[in-house]
């Protein structure tokens, strides 16, 4: 029972070690444009949207592009 015992403690012990990888993922990019288009849609308000885009990579950063049409203008 003892030496059962001895054998499973390095296993269990083995869930407390944590480490790291050498390239970290980006979460932050994973969601960067999920309300983007909403929050436009709020910031233009009764103008509506002219134009919106958005990309975001690792490496080159997000690329977030929001008009607004000017009011009057034909929708």
């Amino acid at each position: 029972m003892k030496f059962l015992l001895l054998l499973s403690l390095p296993i269990l012990l083995g869930g407390c070690i944590s480490f790291s990888a050498s390239e970290a993922t980006s979460p932050e990019y994973v969601n960067a444009c999920a309300n983007r288009e909403q929050q436009c849609r709020e910031v233009c308000g009764s103008a509506g949207v002219q134009g919106y885009s958005c990309s975001a990579r690792p490496g080159e950063g997000i690329d977030f592009k929001c008009e607004c049409r000017k009011p009057g203008q034909a929708i």
